[in-house]
């Protein structure tokens, strides 16, 4: 009790709420939306491609409003984008009850990943704000340990309800979002927050993103290898619960543990492969996460039990887990202080393959097998390695070269004071 009291005082109620409400949306998106393409099979008898690009969809359009978030919050203040998010959310997967036709289905979607784009900045700017800065850290750690937990339970409840009622879990999930988003109104005004303000000034926009990915051929390159890695893991479960639904009785219950095995893989493996990447350079680490990547695809191929398909997953897991972290540290490392937003907008442009990857699976599906599948996103796992390698060479060339740039003008600096003297 004292520990619990202790971490309830540590925090602003604010952030312990936000924190609730970070695992009540991956508890209401992972019950739900990611047993959406078993739903469009079962229900709706869509095709395999069509659900490809409506679940797809979703990121694409996620991909975009990030950069208009920051417009409008300016112009109608961050504490509604962050209320009207969440309503606009609730009332999307209310909309999944009654949807029947495939657009209808595909702008529901739109409307959810753009509403999620508006509100995860906004909530981690104000969980930053109301935070002292030596804690910030272990608060945004926390947010990433109870966004995991939410997507490990989840699937159970989501795997019961598909069994039983295909409707509910897009039902439960609009109550949890209305549900939250009174709760967070309530305490915003109990707490006199009526104006969330970014700790960030630069302004990121879509044009600055496109500017500086046209002049900086190094983040372009690590744009790409991100764009294709995430066509391998950015919406893997998509293609997954279809080639699953399609080709084993127990399709539905599979997909459930291999979510719980990602989620539970996730989070325990998060802090000892981060402790074991700081000693090792981005680009080995990008490399052996694509490795395990890979890997864990080759053996789906051949997965036909329960057991081998956790195996796979865990190994998946592992590539995921070693690649995603490294990425944004070779951003890092390339970019410059007073373009830091801009450059991390910019590295936004990799939710691309969280399209291209559903659509493509679809396709794969449709017109070859599940092995097929597998193999490809195994071979396009390993492609990426190619982009970073040369981006991180193109990288120590330009290092070496502005080295040696310096250490000639320091020479002919010294020769002229020598002339001088």
């Amino acid at each position: 009790m004292n520990k619990a009291n202790l971490f309830l005082k540590q925090y602003h109620p604010i952030v312990h709420t936000l924190l609730f409400g970070t695992f009540l949306i991956a508890l209401a998106q992972s019950m739900s939306l990611l047993f959406l393409p078993i739903y469009l099979v079962k229900e709706l008898h869509m095709d395999p491609v069509v659900i490809g690009l409506t679940v797809g969809a979703g990121p694409l359009a996620a991909t975009f409003g990030g950069f208009i978030a920051g417009v409008v919050s300016d112009r109608i203040g961050r504490r509604k984008v962050l209320l009207a998010s969440l309503l606009l959310s609730s009332f999307s997967f209310l909309g999944f009850v009654f949807a029947e036709t495939p657009i209808f289905l595909i702008i529901l979607v739109i409307l959810i990943g753009l509403s999620n784009s508006f509100f995860t900045p906004v909530a981690k700017a104000l969980m930053g704000d109301v935070t002292d800065a030596d804690k910030r850290v272990r608060v945004f750690s926390l947010r990433y340990v109870v966004n995991n937990l939410g997507f490990a339970i989840g699937p159970i409840i989501g795997a019961y309800l598909a069994l039983s009622a295909n409707e509910v879990p897009f039902l439960i999930a609009a109550c949890l979002y209305l549900g939250f988003t009174i709760l967070l109104h309530i305490l915003l005004k109990r707490f006199g927050i009526k104006q969330i303000e970014a700790q960030d000034t630069e302004k990121i926009t879509l044009r600055k993103s496109l500017s500086v990915l046209r002049s900086d051929t190094i983040l372009l390159y690590f744009v790409i290898g991100g764009i294709i890695c995430m066509v391998v893991h950015g919406q893997w479960s998509v293609t997954v619960s279809q080639y699953l639904e399609n080709d084993f009785t127990n399709g539905v219950q599979l997909f459930a543990i291999i979510l719980i095995a990602n989620s539970v893989g996730v989070i325990s493996m998060q802090y000892p492969i981060t402790r074991w990447a700081e000693k090792r350079t981005p680009l080995f680490t990008i490399i052996i996460g694509c490795i395990f990547t890979a890997f864990g695809m080759l053996l789906f191929a051949f997965s036909g039990n329960a057991v081998m398909f956790v195996i796979s997953t865990i190994i998946f897991t592992l590539g995921e887990v070693l690649v995603i972290p490294a990425e944004y540290t070779l951003i890092d490392q390339i970019t410059p202080k007073a373009l830091r937003g801009t450059y991390y907008g910019a590295q936004s442009f990799n939710s691309l393959g969280s399209f291209i990857g559903p659509m493509l699976g679809g396709f794969m599906l449709k017109q070859f097998s599940g092995t097929a599948f597998f193999l490809t996103m195994a071979l396009i796992s390993i492609l990426s390695i190619l982009f970073f390698w040369r981006g991180v060479n193109l990288f120590k060339n330009k290092n070496t070269t502005s080295n040696v740039d310096f250490e000639k003008r320091l020479i002919k600096s010294n020769s002229q004071t020598s002339i001088l003297r």
